[in-house]
């Protein structure tokens, strides 16, 4: 206790010594519990039990909040009869709050004449009491009802799940709940045990890990994979060409190469594999349903889950500050990349081509095919597709794919990509530092320290990654402008002139850092602003300061760091459903294309789940999915976010693209025209019908022959043989006379566009 109350023998004694007396002690016992026990808020106690259909009954109980301890001795009984919900579904959330009151009311005489010791009698609250108030807070109703939003004054005891006929289930909240002692010493007791059982594998792992690197160099690479596609290509092409021929060629019909699009009769899409045309077919960007929704941040068109910063890099002390202004003014162009794609596509149409595999073959560019959105400009870096930063070509190394019965998936697997940039320029002096990111994260808010500042001169922010540990400006992730009225500083201390440094907190839009890859932190002004720096966490840090001299050099100092502080995301929950805009088609939905700029760290994941006869489905494969064959017109759809309080996913509603479309039931696909050298007699095309039942479909193979393809030839020999996996390969043998130019057409129906096949590999030679 801080402070006592001196008594004397013979002094007067006043009710303000008593009243201090106790007034010490409770502020002595307010400091031990916010210093030693919980300096924010929880509670203990009050559990809660269901004690009749619409009411719940807190077990006695007590608050603490910043140190005061608010407490109610008795059992609390909750009604919730009033906060039913009327149609469905609705969360409610019991919660706490402190409030000094004045009770134990009791009749007591007052002196009011000291002379003649008259006294009056007055009822007075005898007792300052810290009580814990109990109240609700009602969530929003609905089929899949998320928690309700509560504010910072109060604490979370439950949530309580009603239905309309009353309690449905209570979830006693533990994030808020305060630790015991004795549970926490169990746990520890457990963890020491646990850890002499583990200690022994795990005190190894270097030497496993070593031994999997030297086991690793006998297996095969991605790239030595891509060669073995391409040479079997090759041996395909030996295989199936005849002995003599004037053509041969083949199609695996990836993209629309090799088709002749613009031809009257072509009507089809080509989409690994020749596929049925849209009927009716609608384009629209992704929306939040409810823009103002609690659950979730929207920045710069990408939403998050909601999230606090958590500090994770910060470099301390101090050694010196850097003048900004001393280096040189430049005007410095920076690339700022994109994030990269993800596309998910589903339907009845989206039966699986087993010509997928073709895209290791490097002839493709698999990103510029499958993630670009319509009437976009994309940048190709001189040509290559996929290419590694020591400039090896990894066709398509980036992109990974799966393909199951009704849905398809695919995910460029880097987080930013060059496919999509913006180019600016930027003048002012530069500074940089670089850090070695441990741990996957959403990179939020920096700290920066200004022990002083100029009146004038914004300071743009930006986060780069790094070549040859060096600054790279055209790869930059983040920008963000701290104006200068903005920064923090300190006044001046007596000790030696070291700056009394305050933190200048800059929050930037969420960016996703990998672990394991070296990032900068890159400071560009036209202000004379001082930055402080330090020597004494490089350990941490595991990065270099780097000033700019002529905008594309960096020199490094090896000795001092710049000083800053670098806080990630801190998630509310581990999962989040976010209503978006539901998706219309006059006519009926029966496919589902959504591509969105996403990223989905390991050990998360992003469904796109859309609402079906009033229950959610996600988008999934193998039966497994949701039915669309009733054509909805109108259909709900929701992503639904799952990770953890440290990682979570995110996805971009700018860049999006949702294209619902119903195929057709007859398709017509013409190949380009094929100019032989020399006149042939015969043509052989042998195709692979994929998914293919004569009862339920329908496939033709003609030649258009002539200068102007005005001649049609039908096919004089037609066999089929069903190979393994149930393809049918039809082989169409055409006997023509003297045809120096023809072109391929294909004709396919079938009965019901949910029955649909596709044609997955085409075949063809011509001979004299």
């Amino acid at each position: 206790m801080q402070s006592t109350v001196i008594y004397r023998d013979r002094q007067e004694l006043q009710s303000a010594d008593l009243n201090n007396t106790q007034d010490f002690m409770r502020a002595a016992m307010d400091h031990i519990v916010k210093d030693a026990v919980e300096s924010g808020k929880a509670y203990s106690g009050f559990s809660a039990t269901k004690t009749a259909a619409t009411e719940i009954t807190l077990s006695s109980g007590r608050l603490y909040a910043g140190g005061a301890v608010y407490a109610r001795g008795e059992d609390i009984i909750v009604d919730m009869f009033n906060v039913l919900p009327l149609v469905t579904r609705k969360r409610v959330a019991i919660v706490t709050f402190g409030q000094e009151v004045e009770t134990d009311i009791q009749p007591r005489d007052f002196l009011i004449d000291a002379q003649t010791g008259t006294t009056e009698p007055q009822s007075v609250a005898m007792e300052s009491l810290r009580r814990a108030e109990i109240s609700t807070v009602a969530g929003t109703e609905g089929p899949d009802p998320g928690y309700p939003a509560t504010d910072a004054n109060v604490t979370v005891i439950a949530y309580v799940l009603l239905d309309t006929t009353g309690i449905v289930a209570i979830e006693q909240w533990q994030a808020t709940q305060l630790p015991n002692l004795r549970n926490i010493s169990q746990r520890t007791i457990a963890l020491e045990s646990w850890r002499g059982q583990i200690s022994g594998q795990v005190d190894t792992l270097r030497t496993d890990l070593s031994a999997l690197a030297d086991r690793m160099a006998g297996y095969a690479t991605k790239a030595e994979i891509v060669e073995l596609t391409e040479q079997l290509e090759e041996v395909r092409q030996e295989l199936y060409a005849p002995g003599a021929y004037i053509f041969y060629g083949t199609n695996h019909f990836l993209t629309a190469e090799g088709s002749q699009i613009d031809h009257p009769e072509f009507d089809a899409v080509v989409e690994e594999g020749i596929r049925f045309p849209r009927a009716g077919a609608q384009t629209s960007q992704l929306a939040l349903l409810n823009p103002n929704n609690v659950y979730v941040s929207k920045n710069d068109g990408f939403v998050l889950p909601n999230y606090t910063h958590a500090l994770r890099l910060d470099l301390t002390g101090y050694a010196s500050e850097t003048r900004l202004a001393q280096y040189t003014f430049e005007a410095t162009q920076i690339r700022r990349l994109s994030r990269a794609r993800t596309r998910r596509r589903y339907g009845e149409s989206k039966i699986v081509c087993t010509n997928a595999r073709w895209w290791r073959q490097g002839t493709y560019d698999l990103a510029n095919n499958i993630f670009r959105a319509e009437g976009e400009t994309w940048e190709v870096t001189n040509g290559v597709p996929d290419q590694m930063p020591n400039g090896a070509r990894v066709a398509n190394g980036n992109v990974h794919w799966i393909r199951v019965r009704q849905f398809w998936i695919d995910t460029y697997e880097e987080q930013y990509w060059d496919r999509v940039t913006t180019t600016e320029t930027i003048n002012g002096q530069q500074v940089a530092q670089t850090f070695l990111n441990s741990q996957d994260g959403w990179l939020s808010q920096i700290g920066l320290y200004v022990s002083r500042k100029a009146a004038a001169g914004d300071v743009t922010v930006l986060v780069t990654e790094t070549a040859f540990g060096m600054p790279d400006l055209s790869r930059v992730i983040s920008r963000t402008t701290l104006p200068a009225t903005d920064i923090q500083v300190g006044a001046v201390s007596t000790q030696a002139g070291l700056p009394s440094l305050v933190e200048t907190r800059l929050a930037i839009t969420p960016t996703f850092l990998t672990a394991g890859r070296r990032y900068a932190i890159v400071l560009i002004t036209t202000g004379d602003h001082y930055v402080a720096m330090t020597n004494t966490d490089n350990g941490v840090v595991q990065g270099t300061f780097f000033v700019s001299t002529d905008g594309a050099f960096f020199a490094g100092n090896l000795v001092d760091d710049l000083k800053l502080r670098l806080y990630f995301a801190k998630f509310e929950r581990p999962r989040v459903s976010v209503e978006l805009t539901a998706f219309q088609l006059a006519g009926g939905i029966l496919d589902l294309d959504v591509l969105h700029p996403g990223v989905t760290p390991p050990a998360c994941r992003i469904d796109i789940e859309v609402q079906v006869n009033g229950a959610w489905v996600a988008l999934d494969g193998e039966g497994n999915g949701p039915n669309l064959s009733g054509l909805p017109a109108l259909l709900p759809v929701r992503m639904t976010l799952t990770g953890t309080t440290d990682l979570m996913p995110g996805f971009g509603l700018a860049g999006s693209q949702a294209v619902v479309t119903r195929p057709k039931t007859a398709f017509t696909w013409v190949s380009e025209a094929r100019t032989l050298g020399s006149p042939t007699t015969s043509v052989k095309v042998v195709t692979d019908l994929q998914h293919f039942n004569d009862v339920t479909h329908d496939c033709t193979v003609t030649l258009l022959t002539g200068a102007t393809l005005d001649g049609v030839e039908a096919a004089d020999v037609v066999e089929d043989m069903v190979l393994p996996d149930g393809s049918v390969r039809r082989t169409s043998i055409f006997n023509v006379t003297s045809v120096s130019t023809y072109a391929v057409k294909i004709v396919g129906s079938t009965v019901s566009a949910a029955v649909p096949f596709l044609v997955g590999e085409l075949i063809e030679y011509a001979q004299s």
